[in-house]
């Protein structure tokens, strides 16, 4: 008997350790799961964190979608970037793309860039750099020369200084880049305003300059953007004149003051746009990883830089600068004109020496085209050596000849 209860003890003490190691290991388990779910919840947090972070920095930062856009591949007519987390739908028209970098191959053009605006909503149409330098449109390095007359011209006109037929007695020729003689020089001419920025008279635009004064030539450079902090985006660089000799030549352009070619069409975008600055923005569309749509186009202003009638003014001295200005006698422009009269086309031409890699003449053209109901803004750049096949002016005159091209009545489907 005593056996038999020796027996049952034993086996009920098998069975109550069985179930304690049975209990101890559910709960190692129930616990182990929950600690890998904490874990998992953590780490799609984190995800979380740094998709919202990605998202809002591509949002907020134009050169982040530059970078992205540099990665971008070809797809239904878009460009598109596509990552684990998302897919980045660019504003730039492929065919425009193509187009003006088969010209910029055509036309050796060794260091250039072209940059193009949607200038009635801000979206980048085309942006183009020779391949020998191929960051060109974000160098804000390059000096501005007389695509600042635009600045000039509106603090005149906008703080009453001056208007389209005022006018000087300057000494020197159109080109001469000395204040001194612009002041003493023997030959004197009567310039006004409007003819003086269509031909970029460098000694009216520098005693312009000094009436104007430091403070109000200063408020609107900024107002135009130089020296802006914030977006990412490669706004210009202005050093203060340190004297009125200094203040007359910023004032024609000859001044130490840089700037991009995203900055210079976005210049002409506020111009063509009743002088309010819209937000440039390289992004259309962003998907998630589902394909969900997180992110679409919207128009943004970012302020108002001059009055409508002094937009309107610069405007009109644009298209003089292509009527009878400094490009008029170009032969793409001459080509442009004779083959598309439909087009309306102004800009503000500039040359000025570039001492940074890559040396030498930087030749811009700033400027806007209007077109079956289209409005592009637009800056075209060449750094030419001595020898050379086109300028940087001419550049926006071909460029356009492809604009119109593509978006004309007879290729429409």
């Amino acid at each position: 008997m005593r056996k038999v209860q020796i027996l049952i003890g034993f086996i009920l003490l098998l069975t109550l350790s069985g179930f304690v190691v049975y209990k101890d290991s559910d709960e190692k388990k129930s616990n182990s799961i929950s600690i890998t779910f904490e874990k998992k919840e953590k780490k799609e947090e984190e995800e979380k964190k740094i998709f919202h972070g990605k998202l809002n920095k591509l949002l907020n930062d134009f050169s982040y979608q530059y970078f992205l856009f540099r990665q971008a591949t070809e797809e239904n007519g878009r460009y598109v970037y596509r990552d684990k987390d998302m897919t980045v739908v660019f504003t730039v028209d492929p065919q425009f793309q193509n187009c003006i970098k088969k010209e910029f191959k055509r036309l050796k053009v060794k260091y250039g860039a072209y940059v193009a605006i949607d200038a009635s909503n801000g979206k980048v149409l085309a942006a183009v750099s020779s391949l020998d330098y191929p960051d060109l449109t974000f160098k804000r390095t390059f000096p501005a020369a007389s695509t600042f007359k635009i600045v000039t011209a509106a603090a005149a006109l906008e703080t009453g200084i001056a208007d389209l037929d005022t006018s000087f007695v300057c000494g020197g020729h159109d080109d001469s880049c000395s204040p001194s003689v612009w002041l003493n020089s023997r030959y004197k001419v009567k310039r006004n305003l409007r003819d003086s920025f269509a031909h970029s008279s460098n000694p009216f635009f520098g005693n312009l300059g000094r009436l104007i004064g430091k403070e109000k030539l200063i408020e609107f450079a900024q107002k135009f953007g130089f020296n802006r902090p914030d977006y990412g985006f490669p706004w210009g660089i202005l050093r203060e004149p340190l004297d009125g000799y200094d203040l007359a030549l910023m004032a024609a352009g000859l001044g130490e003051t840089r700037i991009s070619p995203f900055h210079e069409a976005l210049m002409a975008l506020t111009v063509a746009n009743n002088g309010v600055m819209l937000k440039p923005s390289l992004v259309e569309k962003i998907y998630d990883s589902e394909g969900n749509l997180l992110f679409s186009f919207k128009r943004e202003e970012l302020s108002r830089v001059i009055s409508p009638s002094t937009a309107e003014k610069i405007r009109s001295m644009m298209i003089l600068t292509v009527k009878y200005g400094t490009v008029s006698d170009r032969k793409f422009f001459r080509m442009l004109k004779r083959k598309y009269p439909q087009l309306i086309i102004g800009g503000k031409s500039g040359t000025l020496s570039e001492l940074t890699y890559p040396e030498g003449r930087c030749e811009w053209f700033t400027g806007f085209m209007e077109y079956d109901g289209k409005r592009v803004a637009f800056s075209s750049l060449a750094v030419n050596g001595s020898k050379y096949y086109i300028s940087g002016y001419e550049l926006g005159a071909v460029a356009s000849m492809d604009f119109v091209k593509l978006n004309g009545e007879y290729v429409k489907k």
